[in-house]
């Protein structure tokens, strides 16, 4: 008489099975954590909530922000997110857009990649920027973020390293069409613990910023970082 009981032999094949859905269902669930940290990263500076933001780093933290050089840890993040980014719209110490300040980051675009330790991941993001001080002066800017994460010891993702190429950054009035990107550079009066990791120029120059991800028809790696340094 045939039974819908599985045989003692399909035990383990069964077994693996279930694993495999396990851990195909925490992978979904990891990238969907790291959705949602990146793009409340963007709504923070939308509104020069830097507290808000120095909380979604990882202790050990890297940030590297155009060509203004490499912050390492949360006490360095604060710098350069606060004094550096942040005096003009914030204009204190304290979190807050002032008022006639415009400061939109909209984050967009994402590929998120997951590794094999379950721990670590790598995102590709895009942002387009607003910003304005109202009568005085407009700009918008554009660049993709390539990030690194990490999930901590309490099952929660952060970001330890991220780093925006600044594709361009123009006068609103002027645009793209008619003006170039500044280049930008390390802020010596606050400076960073080392020098930009990349040399490159932003618009009209053509940069692109190596992909994290092969693609992912062909496997090509020609536009990658194949030695992306260990974490």
């Amino acid at each position: 008489m045939k039974t819908n009981e599985p045989t003692h032999d399909s035990v383990p094949a069964l077994l693996a099975r279930i694993d495999a859905l396990e851990r195909r269902v925490q992978r979904a669930e990891d990238i969907e954590a790291i959705n949602n940290l990146t793009r409340a990263y963007g709504y923070y500076p939308d509104k020069a909530l830097w507290n808000e933001i120095l909380p979604l780093f990882t202790e050990d933290c890297s940030i590297e922000i155009s060509a203004l050089g490499v912050y390492e840890g949360r006490q360095q993040a604060a710098v350069l997110f606060k004094e550096l980014l942040g005096k003009g719209p914030a204009m204190s110490d304290e979190d807050g857009l002032a008022q006639g300040y415009l400061y939109n980051h909209f984050i967009l675009q994402g590929i998120v990649d997951v590794d094999a330790d379950g721990v670590n991941a790598s995102g590709r993001w895009r942002c387009f920027m607003q910003l304005a001080q109202y009568e005085v002066r407009a700009a918008w800017g554009e660049g993709p973020y390539e990030i690194r994460y990490r999930k901590g010891d309490d099952g929660v993702w952060r970001i330890r390293r991220l780093h925006f190429y600044r594709t361009y950054h123009t006068p609103f009035d002027r645009g793209w069409a008619k003006a170039k990107s500044p280049a930008g550079g390390v802020k010596e009066h606050l400076p960073p613990d080392s020098p930009p990791s990349v040399a490159y120029e932003p618009w009209p120059a053509v940069f692109i910023p190596p992909f994290h991800f092969a693609n992912p028809v062909t496997g090509s790696r020609r536009y990658t970082r194949e030695d992306r340094e260990a974490v």
